[in-house]
């Protein structure tokens, strides 16, 4: 008897899967759907029932033969169709655990579902748009209403966003275009601008420098077109470089953290990415804030700025500090594959997204000392999340909780380890909840002995830039820990690094 493969290069049999018994399937733990009756046919992987047909004879082949993030999408279905739903009382997962410390959030996540929508699956998934200017889908996690419903954000990226506007900047830029910053030549106008031009100057001229002064003027500059315009007419105005004359008269970390401000969220970005790279040992996650979940434009700009800054290459630099698979990780991500945050969300292709992600965690499809089945084939996991943008990552992991009963993040903690654990918890929770996620960055600077004072700066002078996710951030991080981002920034720092850093949070 013959079994044919489905399109993602698994077999076929009858119902989809190969005689029982034969090549350990099926897998260990394996999720699988509920409310057979007993003695009926023996379960199978779960997998979205908008494929087509099984048609290709054949027997297991590399991860490759089943994973094609560019291949078509499966027709548009019902969501979950044939899916029974999981019994009452699910027991919810524990970000808890000895590796992730992801804090739980006080939600439930639907269950018991509700009745299931005509044709037995758990409701139809909201209604695909047609690409235009109208912002994209911004996915914000697991819901608090029924299970099926589309999720519902507490920090203002709502599904689908609503028509409101409370700060500039809040929905990412057209197609192809940078972020505010990124622009080469940066976008300025030194005219409007030289008042703090010359504050700068005078907290800085002559014998002792006017601490209060350089705070006072840098905190109020929050926009990146503000610090291009102070840059560029303090040179103007007083034939000086603003950042020169800032490293000369400050000192500590009250001088790295203006100058984090002072160079410019792009600048700002490189020079952290060049001392987290040549440092003594890497910081891990430097890389992940610099160099993952970026735009095409923006990690263009990244690449092109840092090979005029320090006459290097930047994937050069990357592929000589980290080796094997994280190495590979990092050069994918630098080979700017993910789509551009104004692509709308695909619901067909986030479902077949997660069958596969699913299919290569459990090693179907590659070789190795488990046999077809064993260990995780990790190049078609990350290269799937880390080629989309934030809306359909979240979209992969909604849809990988509704087919599997399970959390996307839980099940790559589970997998994964180290620095690549962290990569990937990093891009899916910054689909889900990017809020929250850069919360619990900032959280992670601090907690422990000891402020790692580096990464703190980077963090909170990053997140400014875009006023509508600062204030997000600020939100999810006393919702989260009981207190507010500056009552806690206060009680690890001091001097006039604490009262820059507060500045900033105002």
């Amino acid at each position: 008897m013959s079994y044919q493969q489905y399109p993602g290069g698994g077999y076929g049999g009858p119902g989809g899967q190969p005689p029982p018994g034969q090549y350990s399937y099926p897998p260990p733990n394996y999720a699988q759907p509920q409310g057979y009756p007993q003695g009926g046919p023996p379960p199978v992987p779960p997998h979205p029932t908008s494929f087509p047909p099984p048609q290709h004879q054949g027997t297991y082949g590399s991860a490759a033969s089943y994973f094609d993030p560019n291949s078509a999408p499966p027709p548009p279905g019902q969501y979950g169709q044939g899916y029974q739903p999981p019994p009452s009382g699910y027991p919810q997962p524990d970000y808890n655990n000895a590796r992730g410390q992801y804090p739980q959030q006080p939600q439930n996540y639907g269950y018991p579902p509700q009745p299931q929508a005509p044709g037995g699956g758990y409701g139809a998934p909201p209604p695909l748009r047609h690409p235009s200017n109208q912002p994209p889908y911004n996915y914000a996690g697991p819901s608090n209403g029924p299970y099926g419903a589309p999720p519902v954000s507490h920090y203002n990226n709502q599904y689908p966003p609503q028509h409101q506007q409370p700060f500039a900047g809040q929905y990412p830029p057209a197609f192809g275009v940078p972020s505010p910053g990124f622009e080469e030549p940066p976008q300025c106008n030194p005219l409007q601008y030289g008042t703090q031009a010359d504050a700068l100057r005078k907290a800085m001229k002559g014998f002792g420098t006017d601490e209060d002064a350089l705070i006072r003027t840098l905190a109020q500059l929050q926009t990146p077109f503000a610090i291009y315009s102070v840059q560029r007419a303090f040179s103007q105005r007083h034939g000086r470089e603003l950042v020169t004359d800032i490293r000369k008269e400050t000192s500590g970390h009250f001088r790295e953290a203006l100058l984090a401000v002072a160079r410019g969220p792009l600048m700002e970005e490189v020079h952290a990415l060049h001392d987290a790279i040549h440092r003594p040992g890497t910081t891990e996650s430097v890389l992940n804030d610099v160099l993952l979940c970026r735009s095409p434009p923006d990690l263009d700009a990244i690449k092109k700025a840092y090979k005029r800054t320090f006459s290097r290459d930047l994937e050069t630099d990357v592929r000589g500090d980290l080796s094997m698979k994280t190495e590979n990780m990092f050069v994918f991500a630098l080979g700017n594959k993910r789509a551009d945050e104004s692509a709308p969300v695909d619901i067909s292709q986030s479902e077949k997204d997660a069958y596969n992600i699913q299919m290569a965690m459990e090693g179907v499809g590659t070789a190795g000392l488990g046999g077809v089945f064993g260990g995780t084939h990790q190049e078609a996991v990350y290269s799937t999340i880390l080629s989309r943008n934030d809306a359909q990552i979240g979209a992969i992991a909604h849809s990988y909780e509704r087919m599997y009963n399970r959390r996307l993040d839980v099940m790559i903690e589970k997998k994964f380890s180290g620095h690549m654990e962290q990569a990937l918890l990093y891009a899916i929770r910054g689909g889900t909840d990017k809020a929250l996620r850069d919360a619990v960055l900032l959280e992670d600077a601090m907690k422990g002995l000891g402020t790692r004072d580096s990464l703190l700066i980077h963090r909170i002078v990053k997140y400014r830039w875009n006023k509508a996710h600062f204030e997000n951030v600020k939100r999810a991080y006393r919702d989260t820990y009981s207190q507010t981002l500056e009552e806690r920034i206060h009680g690890e720092t001091s001097g006039d690094y604490r009262k820059f850093l507060v500045a900033m949070l105002l």
